[in-house]
């Protein structure tokens, strides 16, 4: 069965490199997950998987130095279109704006529009720990809606109590609170009534979004939407990266349909773990689900694919 990645990470060399010539400080990045292409290719095909799309982790972790924002912007872009331009039949990608900068942000999307390999772009969930529906960012997004832009929405951690710090908690349930703060913020500001058109996929199954998503629904009155959040939370794309529970899939598949569900694995994370690493674990949980083979196809290949093709 063919297999689109929708949620791969790599970080090229040359970002790298940049980063550490301009921020001091040890980087949270491992030899392992720098761009390797053999690697990459090696692991796809050991997992039949055909295409990777590729994007950046952590990306705003270091744009409040809007002119490093820029640069970095340009080199991963260009690395990536450089990738995609060698290798189309395997790669594409999710492009990164500086969106601490509206104005560059807009010529940074015009521009990647026409790069080898453009599929839509990757966002966090906060801006540098501001929120997506802030004013400030409007005419960017307006920008984005009127070009149909797939927006790949990953979590960025916030500065949380020092109890959050034992057990890695900040990251095994921040992050996963972080993308349902950020979903529900969106369908409850009015932000995809004002932009319709924009496909927004949500990392790791939504974070909590399903198991909340009833609690989240009595907010409608606060909110200041046309709808209520469950008709905007069967609008976004969820990813089956996590690591998650198969039961997940089933649940998501009943809440949302299974044409929302998209394949994802969060490679190369989860390299050198106990038991099953990120990759293995996100194929088993598709084929372990209980959901037919019709469903799998449309979560392992069709829906990525017509996304992929809409935004190319």
């Amino acid at each position: 069965m063919r297999k689109i990645d929708v949620h791969a990470h790599a970080f090229p060399s040359a970002y790298v490199h940049s980063l550490g010539k301009n921020i001091d400080g040890n980087q949270p990045i491992r030899s392992s997950w720098v761009w390797d292409e053999d690697r990459f290719l090696g692991e796809m095909d050991r997992w039949g998987i055909q295409v990777q799309v590729l994007s950046l982790a952590h990306a705003y972790t270091n744009f409040d130095n809007i002119p490093l924002a820029i640069e970095l912007c340009r080199i991963v872009n260009d690395e990536y279109a450089e990738i995609c331009s060698r290798r189309p039949d395997r790669f594409r990608m999710l492009a990164l704006v500086p969106l601490i900068d509206v104005e560059k942000a807009c010529k940074e999307l015009e521009r990647v529009k026409g790069l080898p390999g453009y599929s839509g772009i990757a966002l966090s969930t906060n801006i540098c720990g501001r929120v997506l529906d802030e004013p400030s960012f409007k005419d960017f997004f307006e920008y984005a809606n009127a070009s149909d832009t797939v927006i790949f929405l990953h979590p960025l951690g916030r500065k949380l109590p020092k109890e959050w710090t034992c057990y890695r908690l900040e990251h095994l349930i921040g992050l996963p609170v972080e993308t349902t703060f950020a979903l529900s913020r969106l369908a409850l500001s009015g932000f995809l009534d004002k932009y319709p058109n924009l496909r927004i996929i949500a990392a790791h199954v939504g974070g909590a979004l399903p198991y909340l998503s009833v609690r989240i629904e009595r907010a409608y009155k606060e909110g200041v939407a046309r709808n209520k959040p469950s008709h905007y939370f069967r609008r976004f794309y969820y990813d089956t990266s996590g690591p998650s529970h198969e039961a997940i899939l089933a649940c998501v598949s009943s809440m949302f349909g299974s044409e929302r569900i998209l394949f994802g694995t969060d490679y190369p994370f989860g390299i050198g773990q106990e038991g099953m690493q990120y990759v293995e674990h996100a194929v088993w949980i598709v084929e372990n689900s209980e959901l037919s083979q019709d469903d799998k196809n449309l979560i392992y290949y069709e829906n990525v694919n017509a996304l992929l093709n809409a935004a190319g």
